[in-house]
């Protein structure tokens, strides 16, 4: 106990009890009962220890997890760290490494960075003792630590539970010291894994300046409510220099293995390449002797200049015909560049150069040879914005952000499960449904009226003999799984027969929908928050010269909202909270919807929380039934149902879930309040008949997901082929 505070015989009995409760720490217990023994420190615990020294990286790390300022003060002479405070007027102390991370670890009640749970809290303590007998510097047997942690992290993110604990920073810590020092050079996969999801978190890279892994590893599944999302960068040698499936053309390199390298390719001096593309630009010099062309294949937003030579095979194919959204091939040699805006530059001349032309431009009738074009005039010829460097911006990020997703559910024990397109049941109960029919074709083929029974159309007429709908939502088929694989997802588009005009709204868009058996609302709001950091973390990874043009053109401090989304757990509030804050926030904010409890919340009230109040991406859950969909499950108080919303800055909602209603006879009443045939859902309310569970998922618009990511305002912008009223072009 600490000196100085009166404490009861009874109090120190709650107080041995509340070490074993989980979520209860002794400081937040004696703050509770003693009037703030916090407040009674003068500043923040000092740390006595060497900056360099291995154990004081472990306890700054785990300080900066836990939200601990420490104050560090170097030894006057040498010893074990050591933490200085004063309590009550008393000055305490705790040395050695390990007891000083258990000591901050039960800093502050609720931050969980010793394991959310009793025996969590055990998993810490025994991972701690470990790393200091098997990872010593020098390690006895490194060998066999690797192999031991190997096989922990298998089939796990983090060394225990689903957070970033104090075990991970001590022997993240220690690993990358090693590795510093030459040794654990080669780690095994997960291990890799694990190591770069610690190094990615930010408490890490406060301390240790500029850490990478000693090898970039594969994408791993982060914590619930983690800091950051986890490394997921692909090592650079996995595919080779020259791309293997261009043996058509002679064989070729992806202009991004040259110009978007760390080098930025001056490794590559002197090498000699081929490089295949699109003219952005170019124009001749010295009298015709000499072409300067930018060249770009899709890889990468990144253009290669290449300088060719009049004495260059195939130059003279060129005259006149090399304009911009030419194709062409260049093989010559990479050399430095002479000037400043970019490194390198392939220079075709001599022997072993050559230029092939394979498709020329007459560019008075070629649509992108004007350079600035507005998005409306790039929606027109959808069939050719993928060239303009929007568009190829979004097309690569929309295709990390597929692949993240994948691989996101994959690493986390998901199976993807394919979902019908066409279905009889409205999964949201709207009605605002395309109609899949063939009757009308066959009419008017046969020059028949359709067939009609008291007034209204036969389906039984129809190719499904009942009325049949293109799918506002995959969730209704996939729950059917879920409650026989536990976690199951689909990804696939869906369609909304909706007559908007907005630039938030399309009639064809895709969804990501997981499904998880045995879980709550909570449990669907923290594989939510999960799921969106790490292919937001994905992105700026992988894809850093795409963001770095939306950055430029599209959204000034979009890369700094991204890794705000990173930095810190999402904000949650209850739906009545969240209406309270916006009715006092009314007479400033000036809503133009009126904020009343009951009603759905509008774009600018949801974008006011997460970019206002919060600052950050706020989950609002526990919404009125009356405004939401009937497989939502009915909470204790009758009037709300356990939904969830994930609101984003710049963006508004992002994600909508829930738990779903498990019990029949609840069910049933809510088809019934809807107005829906229970009949259409038979299939649906078997699943509460045999072997009910509680179970949650939730959908995400995954073009709302590119917009979040990119800056772009416009969904129309976000997708290939966009579908809205009176547009089904291409």
């Amino acid at each position: 106990m600490c000196p100085g505070v009166d404490v009861s015989q009874s109090q120190i009995e709650d107080v041995n009890l509340a070490l074993r409760t989980p979520r209860r720490r002794l400081l937040g217990f004696l703050v509770e009962q003693s009037g703030s023994i916090l407040a009674t420190m003068p500043g923040a615990p000092c740390l006595v220890a060497s900056p360099s020294d291995v154990s004081t990286q472990k306890i700054l790390v785990a300080a900066h997890a836990a939200g601990v300022d420490l104050r560090l003060e170097a030894p006057k002479t040498p010893g074990p760290p050591e933490i200085r405070l004063e309590v009550a007027g008393n000055k305490q102390s705790v040395r050695y490494a390990n007891a000083i991370l258990r000591f901050i670890g039960r800093f502050y009640d609720g931050v969980e960075v010793y394991g959310s749970t009793f025996f969590e809290s055990a998993e810490v303590d025994s991972w701690l003792d470990w790393g200091e007998m098997e990872l010593a510097n020098p390690p006895l047997q490194i060998e066999q630590a690797l192999e031991t942690l190997e096989k922990h992290l298998d089939q796990r993110v983090f060394l225990v539970g689903q957070r970033f604990t104090i075990a991970d920073a001590s022997l993240s810590v220690a690993l990358h010291h090693l590795q510093s020092q030459g040794l654990a050079t080669s780690l095994p996969r997960a291990t890799k894994r694990w190591l770069g999801t610690c190094m990615a978190q930010e408490a890490f890279a406060a301390v240790i300046k500029g850490a990478k892994p000693s090898a970039a590893s594969a994408p791993s599944a982060p914590s619930a409510a983690s800091a950051s999302a986890p490394s997921a960068k692909p090592k650079a040698a996995a595919q080779p220099f020259e791309d293997r499936y261009s043996s058509a053309v002679g064989g070729r390199s992806e202009i991004k293995r040259i110009v978007a390298g760390e080098d930025q390719g001056k490794s590559l001096v002197g090498k000699q390449v081929s490089v295949c593309g699109w003219v952005r630009t170019a124009r001749e010099a010295d009298k015709g002797k000499i072409m300067f062309v930018q060249l770009n294949d899709g890889s990468t937003p990144l253009d290669i200049q290449v300088v060719i030579d009049s004495g260059a095979k195939g130059f003279d194919s060129l005259k006149g015909k090399v304009g911009t959204g030419a194709s062409m091939k260049c093989t010559g040699e990479v050399v430095a560049s002479p000037g400043g805006k970019q490194a390198v530059e392939v220079l075709v001349k001599g022997d072993g150069s050559e230029v092939i032309l394979f498709g020329g431009v007459d560019a008075k009738e070629y649509p992108l040879s004007k350079k600035g074009h507005s998005h409306e005039f790039l929606r027109s010829i959808a069939h050719l914005r993928p060239r303009s460097n929007l568009i190829g911006c979004v097309a690569r990020v929309r295709s990390a952000l597929a692949y993240a997703t994948h691989e996101f559910f994959r690493s986390n024990g998901f199976m993807y499960v394919h979902t019908p397109l066409i279905t009889a049941a409205d999964c949201e109960g709207a009605g605002e449904m395309f109609q899949v029919t063939t009757m009308m074709a066959e009419a008017e083929k046969d020059g028949k009226p359709l067939p009609m029974v008291n007034g209204k159309f036969d389906y039984t007429k129809d190719f499904f003999q009942k009325p049949a709908f293109l799918t506002v939502s995959g969730q209704l088929s996939v729950e059917n799984y879920c409650c026989a694989l536990s976690k199951v997802y689909t990804f696939g588009p869906t369609f909304r027969a909706e007559n908007s005009h907005t630039s938030r709204h399309l009639a064809e868009f895709w969804m990501i929908e997981p499904e998880l058996a045995f879980a709550d609302i909570h449990d669907d709001m923290n594989v939510a928050e999960d799921y969106l950091k790490y292919c937001v973390r994905y992105v700026m990874e992988n894809h850093k010269q795409d963001l770095d043009f939306f950055e430029d053109k599209i959204e000034k401090g979009l890369i700094k909202r991204l890794e705000n989304l990173l930095a810190e757990p999402f904000a949650r509030v209850t739906y009545t909270e969240a209406i309270d804050i916006l009715l006092k926030e009314s007479p400033k904010a000036k809503f133009q919807v009126p904020v009343e409890w009951g009603m759905d919340l509008g774009s600018e009230h949801e974008r006011h929380l997460a970019e206002k109040v919060f600052k950050k991406p706020t989950v609002v859950y526990n919404y009125p039934k009356d405004i939401k969909a009937f497989y939502m499950r009915l909470n204790e108080d009758n009037k709300t149902v356990a939904a969830m919303d994930v609101l984003a800055p710049a963006i508004g909602e992002v994600i909508g879930g829930s738990q779903r209603e498990e019990r029949l006879d609840v069910l049933d009443r809510r088809i019934t309040e809807m107005d829906l045939n229970p009949q259409d859902y038979w299939w649906y309310r078997d699943l509460r008949r045999y072997g009910s569970v509680p179970h949650s998922g939730f959908g995400l618009g995954f073009e709302r997901l590119i917009m979040l990511t990119t800056g772009v305002e416009n969904i129309r912008d976000v997708i290939p082929y966009p579908r809205y009223p009176g547009h089904a072009e291409f």
